[in-house]
């Protein structure tokens, strides 16, 4: 006769973390056999090799009979990274949520408040309820081709802005000469260093063939550059925690918000509330398939002629360049202007004649 578990009996630990610069929450957790959620104390620890270690130590101490442990961090900013390639090297089952997905399970919740007691019990209560993916480390490469990408990024962004005040200022009253020398020298070695980040992602390329040729398909969309090519997989990871289109979208702060107040509707607008990096990288690519390729040129043509601005069109052809990245690079392949998915699948599961 096989043995009933006891209703006690945890069938899952589960460990959220809420992390910040220089120290972190972590709230304990389990659910019973009998589906229970049970919470302890919240402990806070330093955001540092020796906190690390005396986090592992504590949640072993806490587990009552033996069942799988996970711990559960957001992947705010770059302040939880050390944390977890410490749990992966350790060997521990690890889930690194995207922020829009907390974001939206805390909407489900009862919670009104938010402290970052509260946020590590979220994180907690996320991880017992629901079946997360295990968190893959990126590559060596991947993560030297986002610290290449965000610093070109920042190159660019200072080599405008310069550029503004140069000519700003070349065209005020008397400028001084000694001052214009200066900002075309800070002008120089800013071009100096683009052209060091973009030496450095070339042999980055070239040492890492396969990610090179997965780029290819990427730029094989018209519109996408090597550059916005390399943005998108460098922000993303190469999508490793992206599940879905929609997640996708919200994450790039590219989701749409239905705003309301009272009876009136009012106009739509996307949230902004995601990677402004990737966000920013996408829009002169989207313009510019505007002129060069004709689906997005098609796809453009019929949201004018519902939307009298032309904005939002914009914003849908940015939505859809980084869609289609994704799914290209999902499925390892170079973009084809004929292939539909909904077709694809009509063609796979006919019969042979």
């Amino acid at each position: 006769m096989p043995t009933v578990p006891s209703p006690t009996a945890p069938l899952k630990y589960v460990v959220g973390i809420d992390i910040a610069k220089d120290t972190f929450v972590a709230c304990f957790g389990r659910i019973e056999a009998s589906q229970q959620l049970r919470f302890g104390q919240e402990a806070t620890f330093a955001n540092t090799l020796a906190g690390f270690t005396a986090l592992l130590a504590w949640s072993a101490r806490q587990q009552v009979a033996p069942a799988p442990r996970w711990f559960v961090v957001e992947a705010t900013g770059v302040y939880y990274e050390a944390l977890a390639y410490f749990l992966a090297d350790n060997a521990q089952a690890l889930s690194v949520l995207l922020p829009n997905k907390v974001k939206h399970f805390a909407q489900r919740t009862e919670l009104k408040r938010k402290t970052d007691q509260l946020d590590a019990r979220l994180l907690c209560r996320l991880g017992l309820e629901r079946a997360l993916p295990a968190w893959q480390p990126p590559t060596p490469a991947l993560r030297q081709l986002r610290a290449l990408a965000r610093e070109r990024q920042r190159l660019s962004d200072q080599g405008g802005r310069l550029k503004t005040r140069c000519h700003a200022y070349q065209h005020s009253y008397q400028p001084d000469t000694r001052t214009l020398e200066r900002l075309a020298a800070q002008q120089q070695r800013i071009v100096q260093q683009l052209k060091a980040v973009d030496q450095d992602l070339a042999a980055l390329l070239e040492a890492e063939p396969e990610l090179a040729r997965k780029l290819a398909h990427l730029t094989s969309i018209p519109g996408i550059g090597l550059t916005t090519a390399i943005v998108a997989v460098a922000e993303t990871n190469g999508f490793v925690l992206v599940e879905n289109e929609r997640q996708l979208a919200s994450y790039a702060g590219l989701d749409v918000v239905q705003r309301q107040r009272g009876l009136s509707a009012l106009a739509t607008r996307i949230s902004r509330r995601g990677n402004v990096r990737l966000r920013t990288a996408l829009y002169l690519p989207a313009v510019s398939s505007l002129r060069y390729n004709p689906q997005q040129k098609a796809f453009y043509a019929r949201l004018r002629a519902r939307q009298p601005s032309g904005k939002p069109g914009v914003i849908a052809v940015m939505r859809k360049l980084l869609l289609l990245c994704y799914s290209l690079w999902k499925n390892d392949r170079p973009y084809d202007p004929q292939y539909h998915p909904a077709r694809a699948a009509v063609k796979e599961v006919a019969p042979a004649t």
